[in-house]
């Protein structure tokens, strides 16, 4: 009975790089290796210990269960935070084609190492978030951001419960059907220029029209600069520059 024996819960988290198969085979080996750095620097600036995780390497990306005396929090907070900045700091100046852009799933739950790599719920959960269409078209979907991060039921409402300095305004929710997998998911995207409620595909609602000011009194300085008169052969002129008074009466004179 083996399989008892072996029983634990863990932190599963998953990453992998975008338009890695469009790549060809000097620039994916270029790839793995940023990515290992990038991963191993944002881990160390966040305080943890990526030589304790068991790493499940995929080409592309790799499975990793996190060991119980890493905390959650801090991974889900303090490395997304640093692993975003990382690949900011490496992405400086490289072409768009040659970005490293990352997509990130976490859960938590059953997890263990088996013969063939990791069993367990949370590790197919895990894979299956990673690979929901709705993970990948956030991250398409943000040209800006380097990062898009899937969070499971379990973990965003557990970490997120005023263990972290994030906020729900952060995650848009969405339902993840994906093979024999089915469950909600929340989704991040660290992107510079757009906010959640826009990455989740909603639309803003347009600016409401500033109130109208009162108009000026006729005969000011201010109600003739607020016309202009045409002339057929040549570009439009102040009214208050050549003296028409637009506001007086009719029969008046300047």
């Amino acid at each position: 009975m083996q399989h008892r024996s072996r029983f634990a819960r863990r932190l599963c988290v998953a990453v992998d790089a975008a338009g890695y198969g469009a790549l060809d085979s000097v620039a994916q080996y270029d790839a793995q290796l940023l990515l290992s750095d990038v991963l191993d620097e944002a881990a160390a600036a966040a305080g943890l210990d990526r030589r304790a995780w068991r790493k499940q390497a995929q080409g592309d990306g790799e499975l990793a269960l996190v060991p119980p005396d890493q905390p959650e929090p801090r991974l889900v907070d303090d490395f997304i935070r640093e692993l975003d900045a990382t690949l900011q700091l490496r992405n400086h100046g490289r072409i768009p084609a040659a970005r490293l852009r990352l997509r990130v799933a976490i859960d938590f739950g059953v997890a263990y190492e088996a013969r063939f790599g990791f069993a367990g719920e949370a590790v197919v959960a895990t894979a299956r978030l990673l690979a929901s269409d709705s993970l990948h078209r956030a991250l398409a979907g943000a040209r800006s951001a380097d990062l898009a991060v899937a969070l499971s039921a379990r973990v965003y409402q557990t970490v997120l419960d005023r263990h972290t300095s994030l906020t729900a305004t952060q995650f848009f929710r969405v339902e993840v059907n994906e093979k024999e997998y089915s469950g909600e998911a929340w989704i991040r995207v660290l992107t510079r220029d757009a906010p959640a409620a826009e990455q989740a595909g909603e639309r803003s609602q347009p600016p409401s029209p500033s109130p109208r000011a009162d108009p000026p009194r006729p005969g000011s300085r201010a109600s003739a600069s607020r016309y202009s008169v045409e002339n057929k052969f040549q570009a439009p002129v102040d009214a208050g520059v050549i003296g028409i008074n637009i506001g007086a009466a009719p029969g008046d004179h300047p």
